[in-house]
């Protein structure tokens, strides 16, 4: 994993909730940064046990000693009202911070920067990140044709989990320097190789985007509301939710 830069270590209180983090000590910062140096927390508060930290990297919550040396998971429990405090948080950050994340992201991507298959008139739209090497992310391309039979246009965005300097995000460059990348991704899904291609590519930006949204693994769903679903839904379960009346 790539160590964070000084100046990356400095501004990482820039990238959390700036009222979350003004009491947060430096060394619990400094340590956050080498747990997770290429995405940084949504949030990082006083826990409400004195002396932890609440730190939540998307929409998953940890605790944390103020000086970095023990990290512990959920669920916090307030016994006199049994309120789960870690859920709560969880709820919280999701509905306050990462939601309206994702609807300014998918309101600025651009069709050209995603690989989509679409019915002639589609229902609806969900926006797919993905990865090359990923078996579930294989199993729903398996089944695109039934996603675009039930009305559903899906537009497939970059995720390469291993990272950066991994032979999934080399896979996923080639992809989206294809000429076709419909055939491209089609072919990269059924453990083909892709002729390897270097082009200007969204393939980065869409990574950093989706650690920044709560994707931790693939496929991740994004619907347009701003719901993230985590893993594969088969096609007509995807379509009964899609068809379903918002709260």
């Amino acid at each position: 994993m790539k160590r964070l830069t000084h100046v990356a270590l400095a501004t990482l209180a820039l990238l959390i909730c700036p009222a979350s983090h003004a009491d947060t000590p430096q060394v619990l910062l400094d340590v956050i940064a080498k747990v997770s140096p290429e995405a940084p927390p949504t949030a990082v508060q006083p826990a409400a046990v004195a002396g932890l930290y609440e730190v939540i990297f998307g929409s998953t919550v940890y605790y944390f000693s103020a000086d970095g040396r023990y990290m512990l998971g959920g669920p916090l429990i307030e016994v006199a009202s049994r309120r789960n405090l870690t859920e709560a948080a969880a709820q919280a950050v999701e509905r306050d911070t990462l939601v309206p994340q994702r609807l300014a992201f998918l309101k600025q991507l651009k069709n050209k920067d995603a690989i989509v298959f679409s019915p002639a008139k589609p229902a609806h739209r969900v926006t797919v990140f993905t990865d090359m090497d990923c078996g579930w992310c294989r199993e729903l391309h398996r089944h695109i044709d039934q996603y675009q039979a039930a009305g559903i246009a899906v537009r497939y965005v970059a995720f390469p989990r291993a990272g950066e300097d991994s032979e999934s995000f080399r896979k996923a460059q080639n992809v989206w320097c294809a000429a076709d990348r419909k055939a491209a991704i089609t072919e990269a899904k059924a453990g083909k190789a892709v002729p390897e291609k270097v082009c200007e590519n969204p393939v980065l930006e869409q990574y950093q985007a989706g650690q920044k949204l709560g994707v931790s693994g693939t496929p991740a769903i994004l619907l347009d509301d701003g719901r993230l679903l985590g893993g594969y839904v088969a096609p007509n379960e995807l379509k009964r939710l899609l068809d379903a009346p918002g709260d």
